[in-house]
């Protein structure tokens, strides 16, 4: 039975206000949550002695109201645990060292087979795997060091490193979709990088310069395996079996009417030799079939070019900016060649609602010729396009409900554009 759309955002939201409402109106309720009665003051005394713990609850509700390949509404949802060590505290000499640990429970299911395969719409629910998958996984597991020369302000990170809390600690703006935009697409240039990216937790590392006035990276190498490590386990050298993913930026910063503005270039390139997309590479092989024996490197550059325009007086944590971004790769042997996105976002830009969230963003993906050329005989595909509008309510400081529309062009010619409405509930403990 098919929910109506204005079923799934109002019951969502509702829950969400009156559950905020009972608890705020309920001060041993709120405590209790916030807090935890003794397991809070455990956690407390943990955090003194260099322990801390990150709950966090994630729900999502979307539905497609028209187009994509089928109209149809899912939920699901996600539980993120963190435990973060850190050596000054802990060991009481041991400055800038620290154990990152985060592991994730998935549930429910998603919408991203009926938008379209590649479209990406909801971030929060790729880890630590998309689909259908239930269950509990470690997805990130690092050591990091500040060391001591470049003032300080250099980091080494090496472990098993989960990609969304990589790009968000590249980019401050993207929180694995559970804060600001939902959609891949709308927070960095992502399509065309998953051909020598091919999952969502790598093992590797990075060494990173960071900006002393920023507090932003600056310049940076990272080296990753090419094997998905998200719901398995395994040596960190087997990783590397097939090759390796290797990346470098830099950050060129400046000031605009004393709010800051950058351009970071970034490049990569993967050693592991991929099977060539070019349909004049594949033969008929009498007695063995359609065979294939080019390979090919899959090689990205991208740009960010990003600039703060508006900042609140006395207070520097209401503010808006704006991203744009693109990258180009080869056609071959990757499926999407480039793409481009742009973005808006404002924070608490009213008076009244000083910790609100709100942002606008649109997408351009351009599929490799090569690649619609080789699936032509059994699929007509097309350039994908996108459009995203959020407004993230803060309802508590531990609640926030975000609605969020989408309109989404996906690969499919034959498909209409796919109206997408959705809601998202996060709760930190």
């Amino acid at each position: 039975m098919k929910i109506r759309t204005g079923a799934l955002v109002l019951s969502m939201l509702c829950s969400a206000l009156f559950t905020a409402g009972a608890i705020a109106a309920d001060e041993p309720a709120r405590d209790k949550l916030l807090n935890g009665g003794a397991f809070g003051d455990f956690r407390s005394n943990l955090s003194e002695h260099g322990v801390d713990i990150g709950l966090r609850l994630s729900e999502y509700g979307q539905r497609v109201t028209t187009g994509g390949r089928d109209q149809n509404t899912e939920f699901g949802g996600t539980m993120d645990y963190r435990i973060n060590l850190d050596g000054a505290k802990l060991f009481g000499s041991w400055d800038g060292f620290s154990i990152n640990i985060h592991a994730r429970t998935r549930w429910g299911k998603d919408v991203n087979a009926d938008v379209g395969n590649l479209a990406l719409q909801n971030t929060g629910l790729l880890q630590p795997a998309p689909g259908d998958y239930d269950g509990t996984a470690v997805t990130g597991f690092t050591v990091s060091q500040y060391l001591p020369f470049f003032g300080g302000l250099a980091n080494v990170t090496v472990g098993k490193i989960d990609v969304l809390d990589a790009v968000g600690f590249f980019f401050d703006w993207a929180d694995g979709g559970q804060e600001g935009f939902w959609n891949v697409n709308s927070l960095v240039t992502a399509l065309p990088w998953f051909g020598g990216v091919q999952g969502l937790s790598l093992d590797g590392g990075w060494f990173v310069t960071v900006n002393e006035k920023y507090k932003q990276g600056e310049s940076g190498i990272l080296v990753l395996g090419t094997q998905d490590v998200s719901t398995t386990s395994s040596d960190f050298h087997d990783s590397f079996d097939d090759g390796a993913w290797v990346a470098a930026f830099h950050r060129f910063f400046w000031e605009m009417d004393e709010k800051m503005g950058y351009l970071m270039v970034f490049g990569g390139y993967s050693t592991r030799e991929q099977k060539s997309n070019d349909p004049h590479d594949f033969v008929v092989v009498p007695g063995q079939g359609i065979e294939n024996d080019e390979e090919e490197n899959p090689w990205d550059i991208a740009l960010y070019l990003y600039q703060g325009f508006w900042e609140a007086p006395g207070n520097p944590d209401r503010k808006a900016h704006f991203v744009i971004g693109g990258t180009m790769g080869p056609d071959n042997p990757q499926f999407a060649e480039w793409n481009l996105f742009a973005q808006v976002e404002a924070y608490g830009l009213m008076d009244s609602r000083p910790a609100d969230r709100m942002g606008i963003g649109m997408w351009y993906n351009g599929l490799s010729d090569n690649f619609t050329d080789l699936v032509e005989p059994v699929a007509d595909l097309r350039d994908l396009w996108g459009v995203e509008l959020y407004y993230n309510f803060e309802i508590e400081k531990w609640l926030h409900v975000t609605p969020d529309i989408q309109y989404i062009q996906n690969e499919w010619d034959d498909d209409d554009n796919a109206l997408v409405l959705g809601t998202r509930v996060v709760v930190d403990f």
